[in-house]
């Protein structure tokens, strides 16, 4: 009896670990998937609508999915940038990042194709907050993730 009530608690804390560590991958993969649709969508925006299209309508599309794949308070913030006609763009929905959600576009440059009939690149990163999304179990044991946001970019050629 007495090695049951020394053992149960780490028993504990490695199944809730085990099922945060499993809810964290679908969180991961769930944005994963909405930064590539949501590179997909701009990536078939005609050239005079693409500054247009992350005022609102690429970041609700993005949500939407978002909440059918088990994130239901969707994404702190959406970044498109493109090289469409000109240099890099770079447009954020919301514009100013919201707190706890730091999220920035990756630093590398969007790539330059040599010999492709389209050499201009749309790139979307999507930015979704734990807090939330994915039950904090522990917490009570100093683990918390209240604070990490998760961040996926994708990488598309522009194709009209």
């Amino acid at each position: 009896m007495l090695e049951l009530i020394l053992v149960m608690p780490a028993f504990l804390i490695i199944m809730l670990a085990t099922v945060q560590i499993s809810l964290i991958y679908v969180a991961i993969e769930q944005t994963a998937y909405a930064s590539r649709f949501a590179a997909k969508i701009a990536s078939e925006t005609p050239a005079v609508g693409i500054n247009a299209l992350n005022t609102g309508l690429l970041k609700n599309r993005v949500d939407n999915v978002l909440i059918v794949g088990g994130l239901p308070t969707g994404s702190c913030r959406v970044i498109l940038e493109h090289d469409i006609g000109g240099p890099t763009t770079t447009i954020a929905d919301p514009v100013v990042a919201v707190p706890n959600c730091d999220c920035d576009p990756p630093v590398t440059p969007l790539p330059v194709v040599a010999g492709a009939v389209r050499d201009e690149s749309v790139r979307t990163t999507v930015c979704v907050p734990l807090a939330g999304n994915v039950p904090d179990f522990l917490s009570s044991f100093g683990f918390s993730i209240q604070t990490f946001v998760v961040e996926e970019s994708t990488t598309y050629l522009h194709e009209i």
